[in-house]
């Protein structure tokens, strides 16, 4: 872990400049990052991460949850849960898909709000600011892939279930599965999250508008992926990206519960 000993003495260094800041009369934000299989990336997630909220002058902390990862993914978020003050880390004992992972850190989380992304990079954290900055006017704030950078194939899986979603429920969101979300806390006092796939991103964005909060999308960076592999797919290289049948057939499910919750006014 070459990385990890620069970065102990970087993240020691921050701490001790107080960049922490423990006031519980200023707004706080809980950041999660749920990980299966992310031990290239975790760290470095952490480290910007930390650097994104020092910058925002509030309380906040770090959650990671460890989605039963059988790599290291676990033993390194443990150890900067050790050397890091406000960073947290909660595993899974075997993995229970994103959905879960996200109602996990939903869960943990102790801050008035919640902002979520993926721990794989492809977005650009300091983003997070400008979300952070209109946080007034909206109560679920949610980026939109400006150029998503995904093989074409991806693209294509997309955009049939962007497609699907629209007409399930009759209208819909952009990129519905964007993984880059603000939240008020409250709002997980009405809802309730169940989808353990990546239904759950839609979830997160249509029970909170059926329960009339105020939702805002804006357009967000999105790079390749930084390191490691998508869990979903089978094959990646070039415009192909081959996505396994089992993911493809739990989400088209978990999308038929989410509607006839809906129908019943199961929220």
């Amino acid at each position: 872990m070459g990385y990890f000993l620069p970065l102990v003495s970087t993240l020691s260094t921050k701490f001790s400049r107080g960049r922490f800041i423990k006031d519980h009369h200023r707004e706080g934000i809980s950041v999660v990052f749920p990980a299966f299989n992310e031990e290239e990336n975790v760290e470095y997630m952490v480290e910007t991460a930390i650097e994104v909220l020092s910058g925002l002058e509030v309380e906040w902390e770090i959650i990671i949850v460890d989605d039963g990862s059988s790599d290291r993914t676990a033993e390194i978020a443990r150890e900067l849960a050790v050397v890091c003050k406000g960073v947290k880390l909660v595993s899974h004992a075997m993995n229970r898909g994103i959905g879960s992972a996200v109602r996990t850190g939903i869960s943990s989380s102790t801050m008035p709000w919640i902002f979520y992304t993926d721990c794989d990079g492809q977005f650009d954290l300091s983003e997070l600011e400008m979300l952070w900055r209109i946080r007034d006017g909206a109560d679920v704030i949610s980026g939109f892939r400006r150029k998503r950078q995904d093989p074409l194939m991806r693209l294509m899986y997309s955009f049939a279930y962007n497609t699907l979603t629209y007409i399930f429920f009759f209208g819909g969101f952009k990129d519905v599965d964007a993984s880059f979300k603000l939240f008020r806390r409250e709002i997980f006092e009405r809802i309730s999250l169940r989808s353990s796939s990546s239904v759950a991103d839609l979830e997160l964005l249509l029970l909170p508008s059926r329960c009339g909060y105020r939702i805002r999308q804006l357009p967000v960076s999105h790079y390749p992926r930084r390191a490691g592999i998508v869990s979903c797919e089978s094959y990646r290289k070039g415009i192909f990206a081959w996505v396994r049948i089992a993911p493809i057939v739990e989400m088209f499910l978990q999308l038929v519960q989410l509607r006839l919750r809906l129908w019943r006014g199961d929220v």
